[in-house]
């Protein structure tokens, strides 16, 4: 027995001994080792590519030229950001290697890649692969999740405004309307620069009038079941003063002799990070905030400041004698560049740039920070965010847990056209989404027919059953309650656009099968000014639970309802089906909205509620 396993030791030695000179001639016979600097990368990063090659003859020739490389992913060569496909590696006389980087492809498909040489001919090379992959993000709230948000630094102590009921109030009102849309929680803005006197403060930027009231409004919130969120305007400044210690972002006109100082601050700017990165902290130490967010976490405005470093991070193709170009003609060729979109290729590139840029700044704030709470970051859609230097999956990969995707500032044919292109990008698990729209006439294009309020809602619908090429939606936030109460809303009224936007809630939870009572108004569509009308409400259990204690109480918007506002129902079995009946009456043509009028109902159960309204014509 000694013997067999003497004579099996000596077997496995001479195997390995064999197998290691094999291994060594096959590694002197490699004339190039392609390697990256980590196995894995997230979809924000550089992938840096290094070649360290073996062959004499070959490092003479390729010492003075680029070394070329392809990254494939199975079988199929991978093109990236401008259309590149060869990667060109050049040498650092220092380390002796051959460098370049290629940059992850928008919402690159997850898995193993490898970099061969693009002349595989007379070279014997090996290669390692690395991986791409998504960083595993916490939901951070439930399914059927609604915002409310609040967009306004007025002084919380002297705010008067009128709630629900029609009463004034102070600034819990603010808790009062989110709870009345249906809602889950209140984001609100905190955290904006502008100067409100003649020596602002260069350390602390941010309006602090507001800031002792968060603890306040928190428990405020937690009273009411809401959670509470306090967000960053990041990179943008207001009013006219601009800070000493902050670098500016530039636009370039030439009617103005070139490079013009915006209100935006660079993304370069290092005291701006750390300015967010202070206030996050403090934010994050605040037990009843909830929720952290940034706005304006983009390139605001201008950018052509950034050219240097994105001409050589992005190897950009740049016309000859560019080392002797001054800053102000570099940046001219940028904007030039940019605005002529003659090279797409290069428009790609310059938006991929700066939301890695952006991505490096999340990155280093939730680095910095050691976040208790989840991070929220709004982002603007035009093409899916790009056209901003923004990018979901980027910013999901860097650490922003939550998306809020700013659905806005578009015609109705420019909203489709704008989901189509997220329908066609994006998967339900690569990024939390929070669908968002504004209350806002002007930006609905003033729209009478369906009336503004109704659109507001549309829009909402169709953006939940499509933004995703495979689920549907299961969140969206109302922007924002500053604009409802005191902005651009007439001939509709505050209680119209909060209406439609409970409403979008409730059919976003009904579409995800998660709403328990539907209601359908069944009114005829035309009514007579001055005659009394009767309003049949059909409540419906859409549950397969027994609901219990259901009320429903009616508005009619510019109209009068006779007799009880409210009625209620004991009981509701699954399926269920229980009419009600309210009586009202119009007295005054509500001629500015070409003679239509809301009814709506809200119907309140297990402590929540849900809207459903109807537009009917008064003549």
């Amino acid at each position: 027995m000694k013997r067999i396993i003497t004579i099996l030791a000596v077997i496995i030695v001479l195997f390995l001994i064999g197998f290691g000179i094999y291994r060594m001639i096959k590694y002197m016979r490699t004339d190039v080792f392609l390697l990256t600097e980590k196995e894995e990368y997230y979809h924000w990063e550089f992938i840096k590519l290094n070649a360290k090659i073996k062959n004499k003859k070959l490092i003479e020739i390729y010492k003075n030229e680029p070394f070329y490389v392809n990254v494939f992913k199975d079988n199929n060569k991978i093109i990236t950001i401008g259309a590149l496909i060869k990667i060109p590696l050049t040498y650092n006389s220092k380390k002796k290697i051959w460098e370049g980087k290629w940059p992850c492809p928008w919402n690159a498909v997850d898995g193993k890649y490898r970099a061969e040489p693009l002349v595989t001919k007379n070279i014997r090379y090996k290669t390692e692969q690395f991986i791409i992959k998504r960083r595993k993000s916490k939901k951070h709230f439930q399914k059927g999740f609604s915002v409310l948000t609040f967009e306004n630094t007025a002084t919380l102590s002297k705010m008067k405004m009128k709630g629900p009921d029609k009463q004034e109030t102070d600034w819990k009102g603010l808790f009062e309307w989110t709870k009345f849309i249906g809602a889950d929680a209140f984001w609100y803005l905190i955290g904006q620069t502008k100067a409100e006197g003649k020596k602002p403060d260069e350390h602390f930027p941010w309006v602090e009038r507001n800031f002792s009231k968060l603890p306040e409004m928190g428990k405020e919130a937690h009273s009411r079941g809401l959670k509470f969120g306090a967000y960053i305007i990041s990179f943008l400044t207001f009013g006219e003063y601009k800070y000493k210690n902050y670098r500016y972002a530039y636009e370039y006109n030439s009617e103005k002799g070139g490079p013009v100082e915006t209100r935006a601050i660079s993304l370069a700017d290092e005291k701006r990070v750390s300015d967010i990165i202070k206030l996050v902290e403090i934010l994050n130490n605040i037990p009843e905030v909830d929720f952290i967010g940034l706005d304006y976490i983009r390139n605001a405005l201008g950018g052509y400041e950034l050219v240097d470093e994105f001409v050589e991070d992005m190897n950009v193709k740049v016309p000859e004698g560019w080392g002797k170009y001054n800053s102000t003609r570099r940046m001219g060729w940028l904007a030039n560049e940019k605005v002529s979109r003659r090279n797409m290729c290069l428009i790609d590139q310059w938006n991929w740039w700066r939301a890695h840029k952006v991505s490096k700044i999340i990155k280093r704030i939730t680095t910095k920070v050691k976040l208790k709470k989840p991070l929220w970051v709004f982002t603007l859609t035009w093409e899916k965010g790009w056209q901003h230097g923004q990018d979901p999956v980027m910013f999901s990969d860097a650490g922003a847990d939550i998306d809020a995707l700013m659905l806005y500032e578009a015609t109705r044919e420019q909203f489709d056209m704008l989901v189509d292109e997220w329908h066609n990008y994006i998967k339900k698990d690569e990024a939390n989404l929070v669908l968002g729209n504004v209350v806002d006439w002007p930006l609905h294009q003033r729209i009478l027919n369906p009336p503004g309020p109704e659109e507001f809602y549309n829009r909402f619908v169709h953006a939940t059953k499509n933004i995703y090429n495979d689920k549907i939606a299961d969140s969206i936030f109302i922007h924002d309650l500053a604009r409802a109460l005191w902005g651009r809303i007439k001939p509709y009224s505050t209680e119209e656009w909060l209406i439609a936007g409970g409403a979008a809630i409730s059919e976003m939870r009904r579409l995800n099968g998660i709403l328990p009572v539907s209601a359908e108004i069944g009114i005829d569509s035309k009514l007579k000014i001055g005659e009394e009308f009767s309003i049949p409400i059909e409540i419906k259990n859409i549950s397969n639970k027994k609901q219990k204690n259901i009320s429903i109480k009616l508005h009619l918007i510019d109209g009068t309802i006779l007799g009880d506002k409210k009625k209620y129902i004991n009981e509701l079995a699954p399926n269920q089906i229980v009419s009600v009946s309210f009586r009202a009456i119009v007295k005054t043509p509500a001629w500015e909205k070409d003679l239509k009028n809301m009814i709506a109902v809200q119907v309140f159960y297990d402590e929540k509620n849900a809207s459903f309204f109807k537009y009917v014509t008064v003549r």
